[in-house]
């Protein structure tokens, strides 16, 4: 295939996510979006008041969300005075969600060298998964957040990469997502873990990495260490969740964290990652439909953790990861989807059952691996893992404090998953079936995404 016509393809496939936004962009009517209004409210005063709204529930509207950090808004006020300050900012969402899908393809990139149309096909599939398409078109600083993570996943920790004036421009963007919404601050321990690593691989010195670390808090606390310092003075704390707290009665700190708990936040951040859409999240999809996620996903899981290690060993380490994957978040929606067709299954003995049969199934299915990634894209791998992983935590402990497992906040590191699901399934078919792999994957996004939007009631 010539540059040119790999070029047409590329700019072709990476165009989907953008027109299925188009689509949901006329399907959602307004104030569908996730506190939507409140979101809007907080442009507005922004825009005619020229001041950032302290939290107050009594006022409701923007008040309600006067704790957020205001980056996102205040690009919002700029362009309210070319759209207005209604729901045509919603196409400043979508504009930002095209931005995070190409940060997406260069992330991609590094993961499959040398081979551009998978990673766009990769980047597509994560551009389109539902949740993403709602929230692009939402007035919310969710969509600036993505972005920015995504491009700062995109430079990432290489510190030749952040030599000179560069370094402080990929710090600037850790602390545009920080000053964009809370969830980001997970870039931080993200950053300096990674260079810690470096320093156990001798491949960057400890004066370096804290000359680094350094550098990285510097620009961070100048861009978003303001804001923390204004939440002090008015709150009383950084966060401004005591404010929360006292002026909303359905936010109440939890004053036991039980296992229980803890795995139902599980179950319903993966629930609402992939379907929870309108005001309340109150549109999800069918059980099946988790149920069958959970398994693409487990599978997927297991290839990608058996390509890691050679022999038997490293593919029963991926069939017992795997299954217990889909055991462990499948069997709350499988058991009362089985139980409405078969009223005798149900409890402890049948979750135990489910999870031996998935297990034996996934090592059944575990032949030899037939493509494992190189060294580079291991390390690469091992980041977007380790992204997550410290988003997640943030997620926990912000429900340790709210009830609230909305998989939404998940959504800037979704990408992972997404990558993940793909590699390990290419590992278990072999690198030249891999367009089984990727085709099919971006096929059922595009299914689920124009589903989802057909189901929509406004």
């Amino acid at each position: 295939m010539t540059p040119a016509r790999t070029r047409a393809l590329i700019i072709g496939v990476m165009a989907i996510p953008l027109a299925a936004g188009v689509l949901w962009l006329h399907a959602l009517p307004p104030a569908h979006g996730p506190d939507e209004e409140a979101h809007l409210e907080y442009v507005r005063a922004l825009a005619t008041d020229r001041q950032f709204p302290a939290l107050r529930f009594t006022h409701g509207g923007g008040w309600s969300e006067g704790h957020q950090p205001p980056l996102y808004y205040t690009v919002a006020a700029v362009a309210s005075a070319a759209v207005g300050v209604d729901w045509s900012l919603r196409w400043l969402s979508l504009l930002m969600a095209v931005g995070s899908v190409v940060a997406y393809y260069g992330i991609a990139r590094r993961l499959l060298p040398g081979a551009p149309v998978s990673s766009a096909v990769m980047a597509a599939s994560a551009g389109l998964l539902p949740m993403f398409s709602f929230l692009s078109v939402s007035v919310n600083n969710g969509a600036l957040v993505q972005l920015l993570v995504a491009l700062a996943l995109f430079v990432g920790v290489d510190p030749t990469r952040w030599d000179g004036r560069r370094g402080v421009g990929a710090a600037a963007l850790v602390g545009g997502a920080i000053l964009s919404k809370f969830s980001a601050l997970f870039l931080l321990p993200y950053t300096v873990l990674a260079w810690v690593r470096l320093v156990t691989e001798r491949r960057l010195s400890p004066s370096r990495c804290l000359a680094l670390t350094g550098k990285l808090l510097l620009v961070v606390a100048v861009v978003a260490g303001w804001w923390f310092w204004r939440n002090w003075l008015l709150y009383g704390d950084v966060f401004g969740w005591s404010q929360q707290m006292a002026a909303s009665p359905t936010l109440v700190r939890r004053e036991r964290v039980s296992p229980e708990y803890l795995y139902a936040v599980t179950v319903e951040l993966w629930r609402s990652l992939w379907a929870a859409f309108g005001p309340s999240a109150r549109q999800t999809a069918g059980p099946s439909v988790y149920i069958l996620v959970t398994m693409v996903a487990g599978v997927g899981a297991a290839g990608l953790v058996s390509s890691r290690w050679d022999g038997r060993l490293g593919r029963w380490a991926g069939a017992v990861f795997g299954g217990a994957i889909v055991s462990f978040l499948g069997w709350p929606l499988a058991v009362p989807w089985f139980s409405a067709r078969m009223p005798a299954v149900g409890g402890v003995p049948v979750k135990l059952a489910l999870l031996c049969v998935v297990a034996g199934l996934l090592i059944a299915g575990m032949g030899p691996i037939r493509w494992r990634p190189n060294a580079s894209a291991r390390r690469e791998i091992a980041l977007l893992g380790l992204a997550f992983l410290l988003l997640l935590a943030g997620v926990y402990r912000y429900n340790l404090d709210f009830p609230q497992p909305q998989g939404r906040f998940l959504l800037p590191c979704a990408p992972a998953l997404v990558f993940f699901i793909h590699l390990g399934w290419i590992a278990i078919v072999g690198w030249r079936r891999r367009w089984f792999v990727l085709l099919s994957g971006l096929a059922l996004a595009v299914g689920a995404n124009l589903a989802a939007l057909t189901h929509y009631e406004g």
